[in-house]
C-alpha cells in the first residue's frame, strides 16, 4: 500500500484474512484499499463492522474522516479526527491530518495552528513545517514566519528545512545579509542540500 503496489496489497490482504479472519487491522487495509477505489459505501459498511467491534480504534476514526474528505465534507472529517485524537497519545499524524483539512477549507489560521501542534510532537515532521510557512505565506505574515522560525530553530538549532525556509523568507523582504546566513546554517546543517545552495547562489547573484 506504501508503494502504491493496489493489486498486490489486495492479495496480500486476502492472503491474510484467509489465515486470520478476525484481525482488525487487516480488515483496515481493505478499508484503505475500498476507499483508494472509491468504493466508499463498501469502506463504510466494513468500518461501521469493526466499530462495533472496537470502538475504541483512532484507526477506525481516521478512514472515517478519510471518507469524509473524500466526499468533500471536510468539517465532518474534522470532527471525526477530533475523536480520534482522545483515544491515542500519538497525535502528531492526527493534528496534520486536521490541518490538512483546514486547508482544503481554506482556513489557513486554524490549519496553521493544528500544524503547528504537529511540528511540537514530531518535530522531524518537516511536510508540517512547510504547511505552516505555507500557512503564513497565504496569510501575509512574512514577519510572523521569521519570528516562528527563529523560535522553532532555538530548539532545533541543526533543522536545514527551517533554515532554508528562515532564508527565503529574508530574501523575499530583500535582507540579503539574513539570507544569506540563513542559507550557510542550512548547508552546515546538510551540505548535501541541493536547494541550499542553489538559493544561496541566487542571494549572490
Amino acid at each position: 500500500l506504501n508503494q502504491g503496489k493496489t493489486s498486490l496489497a489486495k492479495k496480500a490482504i486476502k492472503l491474510g484474512l484467509e489465515q486470520h479472519p478476525t484481525s482488525i487491522n487487516l480488515k483496515l487495509f481493505k478499508v484503505e484499499v475500498y476507499i483508494f477505489e472509491d468504493k466508499l459505501q463498501k469502506a463504510n459498511l466494513l468500518l461501521d463492522k469493526l466499530y462495533a467491534i472496537d470502538p475504541l480504534n483512532e484507526e477506525i476514526y481516521i478512514q472515517k474522516a478519510n471518507i469524509f474528505s473524500k466526499k468533500d465534507n471536510h468539517i465532518k472529517a474534522i470532527e471525526v479526527l477530533k475523536q480520534a485524537i482522545e483515544l491515542t497519545d500519538d497525535v502528531a499524524d492526527l493534528y496534520s491530518l486536521i490541518g490538512m483539512e483546514y486547508l482544503f477549507l481554506d482556513q489557513f489560521e486554524n490549519a496553521k495552528t493544528y500544524f503547528i501542534k504537529c511540528l511540537e510532537q514530531d518535530s522531524q515532521d518537516y511536510s508540517a513545517l512547510y504547511n505552516i510557512i505555507y500557512c503564513f505565506d497565504f496569510l501575509g505574515e512574512g514577519e510572523e514566519a521569521i519570528k516562528y522560525l527563529n523560535l522553532f530553530l532555538d530548539s532545533n538549532p541543526y533543522c536545514e528545512v527551517a533554515w532554508h525556509q528562515l532564508g527565503k523568507q529574508h530574501f523575499h523582504k530583500e535582507n540579503y545579509n539574513e539570507a544569506l546566513r540563513a542559507f550557510d546554517f542550512a548547508i552546515i546543517s546538510d551540505d548535501t542540500f541541493i536547494g541550499a545552495y542553489l538559493e544561496r547562489g541566487t542571494v549572490l547573484e
